[in-house]
Parts: C-alpha cells; sequence; structure tokens
C-alpha cells in the first residue's frame, strides 16, 4: 500500500461523530482504527524525514550566503545550489504541515470517538480508566512523539537563543539567521506533537471517573 498521511479506510470517519446507537456500537473499534492511522511509525518517521530536509536546506542557504559574502562575489554554482537548497527547505516545511493538518484530523476524530461510548451511550466510567488514562503515555509511539516533542523543544530553544544572541551583538550572519529559522520550525514541531498526544490521551481520559468528576465541579462553577 502506498504511503497516505491518512489511509483511505479512516477518511470515512473523521467527519462529525454520529451520536445514534450504531456509532456507540462500533466507537471502541473506530477509535482504535483512528488512533492506529495516527499513531504509525511511518508518519513519526516521515515528520523527523521532514525535518531534516527542511534543517538541511536552510543551513546550507545560511552557509552559502555567508560564503558570498566572504568572497565578495557569487558562482553560478553557488547560485543554483542555493536554490536548490531552498526548494528542499520549503518542501520540507510543506511536508511538516501537512502532517500536521492531519494529524489534527485524525487526533479530533480519535477524540470524538473516545468520548462517544461514555457522553452518549452511557457507558460506566470505571477504575480501569484512571489506570489508562495515566499509562497512555507509555504506549511506545506516543512515549515516542513526547520525547521528539522534547528534543523539538529544546532545539527551539537553542536556536532562537542564539540567533538573538548575535543579533544583539551586532554579530548576526546567514548561519545565524538559519539557527533562528530552524528555532521556529521546531518550536512548530515540538508544539505540534505535543498537541496531538494532549488530544488523544484527553479522549481517554473520558474514561477516567476522577477526572470526570472534577470536570463536572468545574464545569459548575
Amino acid at each position: 500500500m502506498a504511503f497516505a498521511l491518512i489511509r483511505p479506510t479512516s477518511r470515512e470517519w473523521t467527519g462529525d461523530v454520529p451520536t445514534d446507537e450504531d456509532a456507540v456500537a462500533r466507537a471502541d473499534r473506530v477509535a482504535l482504527l483512528l488512533r492506529a492511522d495516527y499513531e504509525r511509525w511511518s508518519r513519526w518517521a516521515f515528520g523527523l524525514l521532514a525535518f531534516a530536509a527542511t534543517a538541511l536546506g536552510v543551513f546550507i542557504v545560511g552557509g552559502m550566503l555567508d560564503a558570498i559574502a566572504a568572497l565578495g562575489s557569487a558562482a553560478t554554482v553557488d547560485v543554483v545550489l542555493i536554490a536548490v537548497s531552498a526548494l528542499i527547505a520549503i518542501a520540507g516545511a510543506a511536508a511538516l504541515l501537512r502532517l500536521w493538518q492531519t494529524g489534527r484530523v485524525l487526533t479530533r476524530a480519535a477524540t470524538g470517538w473516545l468520548r462517544l461510548p461514555y457522553r452518549a451511550g452511557g457507558r460506566t466510567r470505571r477504575a480501569g480508566g484512571w489506570v489508562l488514562t495515566r499509562t497512555a503515555n507509555l504506549d511506545p509511539p506516543i512515549f515516542a512523539r513526547l520525547i521528539t516533542a522534547t528534543l523539538a523543544l529544546l532545539l527551539a530553544i537553542g536556536g532562537i537563543a542564539l540567533a538573538a544572541r548575535d543579533l544583539a551583538g551586532a554579530s548576526f550572519t546567514g548561519l545565524s539567521a538559519a539557527a533562528g529559522v530552524i528555532g521556529i520550525v521546531a518550536l512548530a514541531c515540538g508544539l505540534g506533537q505535543a498537541g496531538g498526544v494532549i488530544r488523544i490521551v484527553s479522549g481517554v481520559s473520558e474514561g477516567d471517573p476522577l477526572w470526570s468528576r472534577i470536570r463536572s465541579g468545574l464545569a459548575r462553577r
């Protein structure tokens, strides 16, 4: 099967979540299908490759601009290399954007189907739901995304701080700009991954009786 960011078998379940009895009966199966689609290792690897392509393209452009500035002239091969690297960076960023958009579609749909049996089907929240909520982050695909989200946020801090330092010290270069751009991209990637994990865990927590009571108490205030 060709790689797709959303599988054809999942696409039909990504719309509005119905509340009829048939929908409630198949909610668990659909939620598992959507989660499996979102949590695929191939999607995670696709994101890593897209980020690497973006970073590589941006840093080559920054380095070439510094080299041209130092030499005082640009050869044809320099211009071609900058153009190709810029296209690679743009393609990588576009892939990351598309990955985030499809991930948001899948996680929102999965969350809706996870909540459906409790909100429309009268399913009882049991103590096991409390355990599942606390261990959801330990599922390997979720845990891997938490790790890369954390690393991306750390990279964002470093890249943006480096660019800001050079800008404040009047030593701003092409590589400084590249570090800042990659820092911003890393920040978006970190927040995007964390947001997807939070939505999934939010859906799982619907079965947690403790969280349900806390939420109900807050809603009454």
